[in-house]
């Protein structure tokens, strides 16, 4: 792999301040050395000529199920006619069939598909009901194979027992701290959902909290969420989880529809991230977050795809095109949090680190930072890349994927598949 190059000849933008055309970035030692026109550098140094293509940030999928990557074509065991059912006989049966090998091989599909379409951090929320201790570490070495960022937990559930709650803790709290100091990846508190959570298992899990542990956690996806909070007193999901210290500015709360009015006065006071996943919610007949409440929120795909520029797509249609700030969704709201786990990472910038997405995708009319968004939306279609660069390493190049041997695992990957959807049928 090159360790010193120069992309030349790029329509280079960091999506919130800057575009510019017929522009060359150097590289070198994972970070971003120079930005300019017409780098001039030693003979020795290899250029790639972009001939005119997009270069984006590398992009943040921050709300992701990398468990169900080998899911695809999988059938219900029984009627899917509201989410409780769809969980029952989809998405909980596939997660108490998974093993250590299938946990592995669907982490490496989903990120494989990935860095496809140019995500160079992943936010994940996993589930293996009969092989959580020890999931994390494996999906880690997946993290780590394929060469991009990632910020792992276990989603904590009550849906086996009491027996179970405290090794789902364990998980959460045992990859946190092995990792604080990881410069590739980091840990977070799952909780699947308040509806899947007693009084008894949120006071355990608020007592073993630390402090500066955030959560991640699916809130007010159904009205079933906010029914449950409602019938135990609280006023919503929102409410329920600052009433038990769960709540903070770097939490991370994924959907955000149905909720109360005190819940949404709990968001405006604290802040936290929000991750809107507008694909998942379509697919689930779950409803849509109200963006005039909300206000800032990142996109995620909540396992649906890897796909972060499509699913964004999907969101401006359903929206009629209308969204507001949709740069900032796309590129300062990610930069932010990405940041926040890795600095120096999340933005393209000298001195940065070399995260990048080229668009296969050459502009033929004119681009600019206030057109930007539409050619995104309708000239790169949310297709895959023409190259993702992971700190600073071409991972991605020529529909290839160059950290793994490509061909080898999609062997290996078919084999678990087999192995695990006559598992599931069982």
């Amino acid at each position: 792999m090159l360790d010193h190059y120069i992309l030349s000849n790029g329509i280079v933008t960091d999506g919130i301040t800057f575009l510019y055309e017929n522009c060359d970035i150097e590289i070198t030692d994972k970070k971003i050395l120079r930005i300019g026109k017409a780098l001039e550098a030693d003979y020795n140094i290899k250029k790639i000529d972009l001939d005119g293509r997009l270069v984006l940030p590398g992009l943040l999928n921050p709300h992701h199920h990398l468990y169900s990557a080998l899911a695809t074509g999988l059938a219900p065991i029984g009627p899917t006619n509201n989410f409780q059912q769809i969980l029952d006989n989809l998405w909980w049966h596939l997660d108490k069939t998974l093993d250590e090998e299938s946990i592995y091989y669907s982490a490496m599909n989903g990120l494989m598909q990935s860095i496809r379409y140019g995500v160079t951090t992943v936010i994940d929320h996993h589930a293996s009901m009969n092989a959580i201790s020890g999931s994390l570490n494996i999906i880690k070495k997946a993290f780590k194979e394929i060469g991009i960022k990632g910020v792992l937990c276990y989603e904590i559930s009550d849906r086996m027992g009491e027996g179970s709650l405290q090794k789902q803790i364990d998980e959460n709290i045992n990859f946190w701290t092995a990792n604080q100091a990881n410069e590739r990846i980091q840990g977070l508190l799952g909780l699947h959902a308040n509806f899947t959570l007693s009084e008894k298992s949120m006071k355990n899990i608020a007592k073993e909290k630390f402090d500066a542990l955030p959560i991640h956690i699916h809130c007010g996806e159904d009205l079933a969420d906010l029914q449950y909070c409602r019938d135990l007193g609280y006023e919503g999901p929102v409410h329920r989880l600052n009433e038990f210290g769960l709540l903070s500015q770097d939490a991370l709360l994924a959907h955000c529809i149905h909720l109360s009015e005190k819940d949404h006065e709990l968001l405006n006071e604290i802040q936290p991230h929000i991750i809107l996943n507008p694909e998942s919610n379509a697919n689930n007949n779950v409803g849509q977050m109200d963006m005039q409440k909300i206000k800032k929120y990142v996109l995620g795909t909540d396992g649906m795809t890897g796909n972060i520029l499509g699913t964004m797509r999907s969101h401006f249609l359903q929206r009629n095109g209308n969204i507001p700030d949709a740069l900032k969704v796309l590129f300062r709201y990610p930069a932010e949090m990405i940041n926040g786990y890795f600095p120096n990472s999340g933005t393209l910038k000298v001195n940065g680190i070399a995260d990048l997405a080229i668009c296969n995708y050459r502009p033929v009319t004119p681009i600019s930072m206030d057109n930007l968004f539409y050619h995104l939306m309708f000239g790169v279609q949310g297709k895959e890349m023409y190259m993702t660069i992971s700190e600073g390493k071409i991972i991605f190049f020529g529909n290839k994927i160059h950290s793994i041997d490509e061909d080898q695992m999609n062997i290996e990957i078919s084999a678990a598949v087999k192995k695990l959807h006559e598992t599931y049928y069982a």
